[in-house]
């Protein structure tokens, strides 16, 4: 019922939805029809969606940047495609993490790490595996995960 109503917004021609859990509860074709109409709106250039959500596949579907706060911090804002195409994670032995930098460690749990710079770890290490880090997997990583000091 809440985002039905949140939707009647759209009549109105506005510039900016604000919409807080705006597909929580739905079922997956309706959320989904509930993102296209987003996406649709947003395409216009004087137009845009803020959305708060716990749904990580919806900010897949939509974001252009995503903003996290935890524990009403601001932990990090980027785009999503610089999310997507430079961070990723790599499972390796501790003879292989401590040849990293710490500059190219976000965040790791054991010898699993979080880097934002897979592109140039891949020229330097052709033959190491990264894994494309999901959005979950960088929010888990940015608040379970050990700092370099």
């Amino acid at each position: 019922m809440l985002a039905k109503l949140e939707f009647t917004a759209l009549s109105h021609d506005p510039k900016l939805l604000i919409l807080g859990e705006g597909t929580s509860g739905l079922d997956p074709v309706v959320r989904d029809e509930i993102l296209d109409i987003l996406r649709e709106f947003k395409e216009e250039e004087d137009r845009a969606v803020l959305i708060s959500s716990h749904i990580t596949s919806d900010l897949h579907k939509i974001a252009d940047y995503i903003a996290y706060i935890h524990e009403g911090k601001l932990l990090f804002v980027r785009t999503y495609d610089e999310l997507q195409n430079n961070y990723g994670i790599i499972n390796c032995g501790r003879q292989f993490f401590d040849a990293l930098s710490p500059n190219d460690i976000v965040a790791y749990k054991k010898y699993r790490v979080l880097v934002s710079n897979k592109q140039k770890l891949k020229n330097i290490f052709s033959d190491i595996r990264i894994e494309t880090a999901s959005i979950e997997d960088i929010m888990l990583f940015f608040v379970k995960g050990e700092k370099i000091r």
